[in-house]
């Protein structure tokens, strides 16, 4: 209970200092930061985005998603007992600042953790020495990596690997990204 009362009233003491909105930067813009990275075997889609306004919150997202290279129509195709898994990794990169209480959202990556199950883990990380976050792996039955992490605590960076727990295929793509420049920008 002294808990809950608490967080209630940081919420209110967070709340009430919260500036008034600011306008988002616009995805076309978010879209130069996406990564450029190769990946052997991955095919790069043409990036997405989409920015709107709703019940006076502005965001703006931008996205591209990298998925394994499709077989050419000339080789054969696979028996179902070798079937083939198709790996996608999406990368998202949205504006929190059109939305109130999205610093409480950076917030919430200043702290420090660990979890650890039989199928993986979850823990806080820095990325490029400056960028607090968490990194999720998941090695079971059902293969997935996520590495999250806030910039310039405006801008939440999100990759998501379906079908793979290689972490080393998102830190390749965080590291083509420019996000030193990324948390300079402004609308």
């Amino acid at each position: 209970m002294k808990t809950i009362l608490l967080s209630l009233l940081a919420f209110i003491l967070v709340a009430g200092s919260v500036p008034a909105q600011t306008k988002t930067v616009h995805f076309k813009k978010l879209q130069d930061f996406l990564p450029t990275a190769t990946l052997k075997g991955l095919e790069r889609k043409k990036p997405t985005g989409q920015t709107q306004t709703t019940m006076g919150m502005t965001t703006s997202e931008a996205k591209v998603r990298y998925v394994t290279e499709q077989k050419q129509e000339d080789q054969p195709v696979p028996e179902p007992e070798e079937a083939v898994e198709y790996v996608s990794i999406e990368v998202t990169i949205s504006d929190l600042s059109g939305i109130p209480f999205g610093m409480m959202t950076a917030m919430a990556y200043q702290q420090d953790f660990e979890n650890e199950t039989e199928d993986g883990y979850e823990r806080s990380v820095t990325i490029k020495e400056a960028y607090k976050g968490k990194e999720v792996v998941q090695s079971g039955d059902y293969k997935r990596c996520e590495l999250e992490f806030i910039v310039g605590n405006r801008f939440m960076v999100k990759l998501q690997g379906s079908a793979t727990d290689d972490l080393k295929l998102l830190h390749t793509l965080v590291g083509s990204m420019d996000l030193a420049k990324l948390e300079k920008t402004t609308p």
